[in-house]
């Protein structure tokens, strides 16, 4: 009985040592092909799509627009003006999942932008504005952070 358990339990050791050894090798290390941000920070943040709420310095933030930023030119807009515009804008608000409130901006029919939390849009302020392929597309701050942006037609 001893030697049949002593047997098994060899057997299990051995079991354990060849799995470890075969998951190692089987484990793919770093891909130099895959580019990478320039900081570790991109990805710790969120945001999506890598943006993670860069900050001046930290690469190019993908703008959702299927470019990087970096291929498109930053505008000045009249801060008079975009408050017009939200003036004229309808809000569509809602809670998600996660117990957020999303704004969704609706103008004329169409979806322009959001805003990310309960804002006044009156109370936002011009962060940066880009010339894009369908407007210039504002981003919109409360207290020096980005919280939402709008696409001006």
């Amino acid at each position: 009985m001893k030697k049949l358990l002593a047997g098994f339990m060899a057997l299990a050791v051995f079991g354990l040592v060849f799995g470890a050894v075969a998951a190692y090798q089987g484990t793919p290390g770093p891909n130099p092909e895959v580019e990478r941000g320039t900081t570790p920070m991109a990805y710790a943040r969120g945001m999506g799509h890598g943006n993670g709420g860069m900050m001046a310095g930290e690469g190019t933030p993908y703008m959702g627009l299927g470019v990087k930023s970096a291929n498109l030119t930053e505008v000045s807009v009249d801060p008079a003006e975009v408050s017009d515009y939200l003036a004229q804008i309808t809000v569509e608000e809602f809670t998600n999942p996660r117990g957020i409130t999303v704004q969704k901006l609706v103008y004329d029919g169409d979806y322009v932008g959001k805003v990310v939390g309960n804002y006044d849009l009156s109370e936002l302020d011009v962060y940066a504005a880009y010339e894009t392929l369908h407007g210039v597309k504002v981003f919109l701050a409360y207290d020096g952070d980005i919280v939402g942006f709008v696409l001006m037609k």
